[in-house]
């Protein structure tokens, strides 16, 4: 049993390798012309992850409702050697040009999305279903929820301006099912219900200590170890609480909400490559668009064919 369970959790992880796969396919290098690694090439942060899963439990029983102290201080941030070695190894000042804000919206036609299946507790969880009952999430007139926009190929080192992206918790649901991080960042968790406690981890990242999400309380705080692909959990656990996570080499990017709207804005003016993907489907839409000062718009639609996505699905090797 034990083993079967370990040979699902590697193919969960495979199969999210290959979202991070789209995302490399993009050419991920931001503003950086010396080409490099994309971003979304390496596989899945922390190969690790399983044993940490397990050994985040085995602390979570132990632990109960308390907050165990962390090891250690993460040094990582937006202004440590580390990250500025993968982030600007040129050492170039910040892009100071003239710039433009792309505005636009996702929308998804085809096959409706099926259920997931998951069953949820009642009462507690008011949010839960609407957010994790479906493969993906669809607002008003076809908008998408969750996708992932980029914007990459332009000239100039354009950098991070917020130190923290933040998710809330509330109802047993995340804020949002995929979270965009650029890599430096650090990762805060909030627990928004007055009475219901949560115990956050970041799959994929080194294991450090079980923290709670107390109600009401202080934010937890990740810090990504490395560009990559993790996995936000909660390990009381409720196994359908889950964030993808995408921890990015440049900091051109948004996620959509139920309005299926983004923004993202300081991008160097000149010709980029955009993209739109949803995680959940694996699916990008790429566009190439010339990006004058001020304000500039571009939308994006996906396609979701349930059986060409039932027959992907099965054709994925098990190991």
């Amino acid at each position: 049993m034990r083993n079967g369970e370990k040979m699902q959790t590697a193919g969960k992880w495979w199969m999210r390798a290959a979202s991070v796969a789209l995302l490399g396919a993009l050419g991920c290098q931001g503003g950086n012309t010396s080409g490099g690694s994309p971003a979304g090439s390496a596989a899945p942060a922390g190969s690790a992850a399983p044993a940490a899963a397990a050994s985040a439990a085995a602390s979570a029983s132990a632990a109960g409702s308390a907050q165990a102290a962390p090891a250690e201080v993460s040094t990582i941030s937006l202004t440590s050697e580390e990250v500025l070695k993968v982030m600007n190894p040129r050492r170039r000042p910040a892009y100071s040009g003239p710039t433009g804000t792309l505005r636009g919206r996702v929308t998804i036609k085809g096959d409706p999305p099926p259920d997931t299946g998951l069953s949820f507790p009642t009462g507690k969880c008011g949010e839960a279903a609407a957010t994790y009952g479906r493969l993906f999430r669809v607002g008003q007139q076809n908008a998408v929820a969750d996708a992932l926009v980029t914007v990459v190929n332009y000239s100039g080192h354009v950098p991070e301006q917020e130190e923290a992206e933040k998710v809330t918790i509330h109802g047993c649901a995340f804020s949002t099912r995929t979270v965009a991080m650029t890599f430096g960042q650090r990762l805060e968790v909030a627990n928004l219900d007055p009475l219901e406690p949560y115990m956050p981890n970041l799959e994929g990242a080194p294991f450090m200590a079980v923290l709670v999400a107390v109600p009401q309380g202080e934010a937890v705080k990740f810090h990504p170890p490395q560009p990559g692909y993790y996995l936000l959990v909660d390990k009381m656990p409720k196994p359908f609480l889950k964030a993808e996570v995408f921890v990015l080499k440049f900091a051109t990017h948004d996620v959509t909400g139920l309005d299926g709207q983004f923004e993202i804005k300081n991008i160097p003016v000149g010709k980029v490559l955009t993209a739109a993907l949803l995680p959940a489907i694996e699916q990008d839409v790429k566009k190439e668009i010339e990006i004058k000062e001020g304000e500039n718009t571009l939308d994006f639609e996906l396609n979701f064919d349930l059986k060409k996505y039932n027959e992907k699905k099965s054709a994925k090797p098990s190991q």
